[in-house]
């Protein structure tokens, strides 16, 4: 199979693409696959590019060279024209237009293949506010949402509308502390103290919850990208109650998105056992130190066959 696995652009994620696209391209070893930045500028030479194995063969050579970026341009020409050579496009794309939805709309514009989910539930996931919203209206408790400072109940956590990989997200302990901050650029919430879960599901298979369990602090960018920090337990060691509720969460969620191939759902669990949405990733990471190839290996998942599950998957949608 020809694949292009596309990482980077302008996101603040474009470091965590690059190593999950790194890291996918090494997993498909049995495909013909080259790695493109979303907004490189790749040079052919002079040569007539007609077919994916022309492109193939300068890439193996060394001689499909990204020469320049183009920090004005989301995704340049010259990936396009490569994306529409290939039969399936890797999406190994974080934060941005790889994950707001833009992207998966320009590849569907241009006829091209793509892995993960369409653009409408990727736009809805990457929305925080909106996804929430929508999320409480099927009974999945939510944290409360502080529209007046006068109302707000420290500690409580600010996080940036459209980011992932907690990105800009803070626990504001006091009100001196919340004034450094242009709240006009945050959802303000309440902060939920307990347990935090993550739940992946691929197609109609939920997998086994994940704990994330921090000393100090929260699960912030450092921590999800920094090994040994935080200790992940999979399976969680929790009640088969508990386990229930969470996996049928996150599948209420996957199908509340219209989420079509697969997802990673964060939950925060008190200590009453009330399970708290926190936010759904419509393309979940894949590095060293990602949860969903952690979730997937303890259901004998390995990170080759889930990767080639994502484009099995993924292919199905186009049938």
């Amino acid at each position: 199979m020809n694949i292009v696995v596309l990482y980077g652009g302008r996101s603040p994620e474009r470091l965590i693409s690059e190593v999950s696209s790194e890291q996918v391209a090494e997993a498909l070893t049995t495909d013909n696959v080259i790695r493109l930045n979303l907004n490189g500028i790749y040079n052919f030479g002079d040569k007539a590019i007609k077919n994916f194995s022309q492109i193939y063969k300068l890439y193996q050579e060394g001689k499909l060279s990204e020469f320049d970026i183009d920090q004005e341009l989301e995704i340049t020409d010259s990936v396009i024209e490569i994306c529409k050579l290939a039969d399936i496009v890797f999406l190994s794309t974080h934060g941005g237009i790889g994950e707001n939805g833009k992207l998966q709309a320009l590849l569907d514009i241009c006829n091209i293949n793509y892995t993960g989910n369409g653009y409408q539930s990727n736009a809805i996931s990457l929305d925080k506010k909106l996804s929430k919203r929508l999320v409480s209206t099927v009974g999945i408790k939510v944290p409360y949402e502080y529209m007046d400072e006068n109302e707000f109940v420290f500690p409580l956590v600010i996080k940036p509308n459209d980011s992932g990989s907690s990105i800009g997200v803070r626990i504001i302990k006091t009100k001196e502390e919340i004034q450094r901050y242009d709240l006009k650029n945050y959802n303000v919430e309440e902060y939920i103290n307990g347990r935090e879960f993550s739940i992946g599901v691929i197609g109609e298979k939920i997998l086994e919850p994940i704990e994330i369990v921090i000393e100090n602090g929260f699960y912030d960018y450092q921590k999800k990208y920094t090994p040994g920090i935080v200790k992940e337990i999979c399976p969680a060691n929790i009640s088969e109650d508990l386990n229930k509720r969470l996996k049928k969460s996150a599948k209420t969620v996957h199908d509340l998105m219209g989420f079509e191939v697969y997802s990673r759902t964060d939950f925060i669990v008190d200590a009453n056992d009330k399970i708290y949405f926190i936010e759904t990733n419509s393309i979940p990471g894949m590095t060293p130190t990602s949860l969903l190839p952690k979730e997937a290996e303890v259901d004998g998942i390995g990170f080759s066959n889930l990767c080639r599950r994502v484009i099995e998957l993924s292919i199905e949608k186009y049938q």
